[in-house]
């Protein structure tokens, strides 16, 4: 009898368990929040420029990180006069799986750049990429805002040249090398668009279908 009350117990607890995940999962089941997700994982951002990056208004961005905050997908800290929301640690590994995950059982959600721009991905794996940069044998450039750059991926043999700014900064590259493009990662266009400008202008460039979370393991 006292096993089966603490079976009850243990079963009663599983249950709790599983609403919670049920919760969490649930606050960010929608594409809103899953932009949020994949912006965040790049760093700390304000609503304000979180608003801008996915073409909501700042009250909309809001409530949805308010939501995030509450289930505790997401952090907030004060920098001055700003707040800054940052992803759970944890959430960087959830992100990268979750899209591992509905890559295998959704052949569509994956950015096919081919359909779009023409073949160009690097086939190299991380760890032989980041050997070759070291020992400058390729760029490795990053192409995002620089408000979603970290500081330690730019010590150790990257290049951040946002796209919005590269036909300015061209001169930084050399054409002798190969030019390894990365930007927000898998699901990101930006490095698409910029390996193609790089080979209008005579550059062997390449995208880097990867995170720089992916990278910054893997230094």
């Amino acid at each position: 009898m006292k096993e089966n009350k603490k079976l009850e117990k243990l079963r009663e607890k599983q249950n709790e368990v599983f609403t919670a995940i049920a919760d969490i999962l649930g606050g960010i089941s929608s594409p809103t929040r899953i932009q949020l997700i994949h912006f965040l994982s790049q760093g700390p951002l304000t609503v304000e420029i979180l608003a801008k990056k996915i073409d909501q208004t700042v009250a909309n961005t809001s409530m949805h990180l308010r939501k995030m905050l509450a289930l505790k997908i997401v952090t907030v800290s004060t920098a001055g006069k700003h707040r800054l929301y940052s992803l759970h640690p944890a959430a960087f590994l959830f992100w990268e799986a979750c899209q591992d995950f509905a890559q295998d059982v959704d052949a569509g959600a994956t950015l096919r750049v081919e359909e779009v721009f023409e073949e160009m991905d690097w086939t190299q794996d991380i760890a032989s990429t980041i050997k070759l940069a070291k020992n400058k044998e390729i760029t490795l450039l990053d192409a995002r805002p620089k408000e979603e750059v970290s500081e330690e991926l730019l010590k150790v043999h990257v290049l951040n040249i946002p796209s919005s700014e590269l036909d300015e900064n061209l001169t930084l590259l050399n054409k002798k090398k190969p030019v390894v493009v990365f930007c927000r990662g898998r699901l990101c266009a930006l490095s698409a668009y910029v390996v193609s400008e790089l080979r209008k202008n005579g550059y062997k460039a390449y995208r880097l279908n990867e995170s720089w979370y992916s990278l910054k393991n893997n230094i």
